[in-house]
């Protein structure tokens, strides 16, 4: 008599009695009724990770049926489809008695040893591989080709990768990217840095050359310069930005940086600016304003390329400069100067460091002030302050410790951070070059002031010297603010604040004039196109009854466009309420364009400018990041093309 088969989940039970079987993991009876469906089910449901180990090899008898059934038939319909022999022979064999299949390991055992298990009818043991197609095959081998759309893909993606992670040509011969790959292209064949330098040199030819289309039509550009200087290789780099606006959306592109081999004079400065705008077809009349920090070359250079007129100090350098002045104060200076000296200790001391870890649960680290970076004096008394009661055990402990502050120092350490704190804020909020902000400079200004103004400081001397100095600062640098034309006009415009936030009658007036002159100018070109659409049109005219109807409308219309009639336009945007702080002032234009039609295209130009340098100060952040030890031979023209194509978005990459 042939031995009873039995089922592979008994591995995970024990019979109590032919209707009861208990469950050895956790010990739950499941009714089975002399089948295995409910201990099936039991072990799929409850002890997912046991069922995966039979699953791929359990079959039930109708599952069984239909995949032979499928095999079995021929494949006359698909010319793709290949027969399964060995699933067949396979299949005949398991329906046999005495057919043996190896199990899973069972729970209940210590050994990891397979065992040889007989099967019963409900359930057998199938084996199913899928073989591809020869077509499917060679597809997938000439994919993966030279000139294969797979190898172009993975290409795209790692020349991608380089650009926008910083990531040198030499990764390509790393063991970890060449196993990387292996595991998940093992057909790819991996290409050389000579072959990535070739194809960024192709990407930057083709998708700059669709952006010098783009900026020759553009008509309103701001730009942005400033210099860095690379301490590795010691070589100066100019850096220049473009941004314009498209609808409601603020697009921001890296033109070049390019390396200075001569003195930074003014005119060495302008040739190079005059360089980049026709390399990259940008017209001197498009550019609406150049913006720079208030270095007096920079300036200067700004005057020979462009004109005096359009030329804007970066708000967020001049803020640093105010937050500079106030350590003119002498007893402030001397705080600052004990702060940073206890926070050098601190980063040069590993056992303080340690001490600092364990005492604060978020591993919270001290800042240090950098000279060139802003607000980080402000940031490191922030900190400071934050974790003085830690601090001051720690140097209580150490006899080489620097001498902590006084109870005194640390009152004026406070409210010396509540006067510059406004200056922090404001810096954050004009570093942005997604949304308008030239025209949030004079209402920021007058903010600050009043903040600073009104800032509560007790009675401490040495905070009031600050305070001071902080006015006159402002004052100095930023007090005829309003009288600069782009940035009064921009704030008229902008519908959030209009004329609300300036204090001097007379610079509001000047830009209300300018802006009636704009206007008067762009009706004047409006009347020119269609005067030379009229020639045309006679040229080609033939007899209409109507002629003099059409004569008749544009006389009406012409007169509705008269200088009163403008007038009246700006007017009523002024007389209309001003909207809200956070709202786009791009999208509300988009909403005035009917009814503000020319005071629409003057805003669109002068709101789309943006107020600071801030986008050439990161693009030096990122060279710095792309100039490192590994790359010091890095020519500053491909530097250029690199930090062009990590500006792009990827839709402009994947284009092409």
């Amino acid at each position: 008599m042939a031995p009873k088969k039995k089922s592979l989940v008994w591995n995970f039970y024990d019979r109590i009695d032919d209707n009861k079987s208990k469950c050895k993991l956790c010990q739950k009876v499941i009714k089975c009724s002399g089948n295995t469906t409910n201990l099936f089910g039991h072990v799929r449901n409850v002890h997912r990770a046991a069922y995966i180990e039979i699953f791929p090899f359990q079959r039930t008898t109708s599952e069984k049926e239909s995949i032979t059934q499928s095999v079995l038939e021929p494949a006359a319909s698909s010319s793709n489809a290949t027969p399964c022999i060995g699933i067949v022979d396979e299949l005949k064999s398991v329906q046999s008695d005495s057919k043996t299949v190896i199990s899973s390991t069972s729970s209940s055992q210590s050994t990891s040893k397979p065992l040889v298990k007989a099967l019963d009818s409900d359930s057998e043991v199938i084996p199913i591989k899928r073989q591809k197609s020869i077509k499917t095959s060679f597809q997938e081998i000439s994919s993966y080709s030279e000139s294969g759309m797979k190898t172009r893909k993975v290409n795209n993606c790692l020349l991608y990768m380089i650009c926008k992670d910083y990531q040198p040509f030499s990764i390509v011969e790393n063991e970890g990217f060449k196993n990387l790959m292996k595991a998940v292209a093992p057909q790819y064949k991996i290409p050389s840095r000579t072959s990535l330098r070739r194809w960024l040199d192709n990407k930057y030819e083709v998708v700059s050359e669709t952006f010098k289309k783009k900026l020759s039509s553009i008509e309103d550009l701001t730009l942005t310069t400033d210099i860095w200087s690379d301490t590795l290789n010691m070589k100066s780099f100019i850096g220049v930005t473009a941004h314009f606006g498209i609808e409601i959306e603020l697009i921001s592109v890296t033109l070049g940086v390019y390396e200075l081999d001569e003195r930074h004079t003014s005119q060495y400065i302008s040739e190079m600016l005059f360089k980049t705008c026709a390399e990259w077809g940008i017209k001197k009349d498009n550019v609406t304003a150049v913006v720079t920090d208030n270095a007096a070359n920079m300036v200067k250079a700004v005057e020979l390329t462009f004109g005096k007129k359009k030329h804007i100090p970066c708000l967020a350098h001049t803020l640093n400069l105010v937050a500079e002045g106030t350590m003119a104060c002498t007893e402030w200076q001397k705080i600052v100067t004990k702060i940073k000296a206890i926070v050098t200790w601190f980063k040069q001391s590993c056992v303080a460091s340690d001490e600092l870890r364990k005492a604060t649960s978020t591993e919270t680290k001290l800042i240090q002030s950098v000279p060139t970076r802003w607000n980080s004096t402000y940031y490191m008394v922030q900190r400071f302050l934050e974790l003085r009661s830690v601090i001051n055990d720690i140097l209580f402990r150490h006899a080489t410790a620097p001498p902590m502050l006084s109870s005194s120092e640390i009152s004026i350490a406070s409210s010396v951070l509540l006067i510059l704190r406004p200056l922090e804020v404001a810096t954050k909020e004009i570093s942005a070059d997604k949304y308008c902000t030239t025209s949030k400079i004079i209402p920021l200004v007058r903010c600050i002031f009043s903040k600073i103004t009104s800032a509560v400081v007790a009675e401490e001397p040495v905070a009031r010297e600050v305070q001071k100095l902080a006015l006159q600062e402002i004052t100095k640098r930023m007090g005829s603010i309003e009288h600069v034309t782009p940035l009064a006009i921009a704030t008229i415009l902008d519908p959030r604040f209009k004329k609300i936030h300036f204090n001097d009658a007379i610079a509001c007036s000047n830009a209300v004039s300018k802006i009636k002159d704009l206007m008067k100018i762009h009706l004047r070109q409006i009347e020119e196109i269609e005067s030379d659409s009229d020639k045309s049109d006679k040229s080609e005219e033939t007899f209409s009854l109507w002629s003099d109807h059409y004569k008749l409308v544009h006389r009406n219309w012409k007169s509705n466009k008269s200088e009163d009639s403008l007038s009246d336009e700006l007017s009523v945007y002024l007389t209309s309420p001003v909207g809200r702080l956070n709202d786009n002032p791009l999208e509300i234009w988009k909403d005035y364009k009917i009814q503000f039609p020319i005071l629409h295209k003057i805003a669109f130009k002068y709101l789309t400018m943006v107020g600071t340098s801030v986008p050439s100060e990161r693009l030096f952040s990122q060279a710095a990041q792309v100039m490192t030890q590994q790359r010091n031979r890095l020519k500053g023209k491909r530097l250029g093309k690199i930090l062009f194509l990590q500006s792009i978005d990827k839709n402009y990459w994947d284009m092409y």
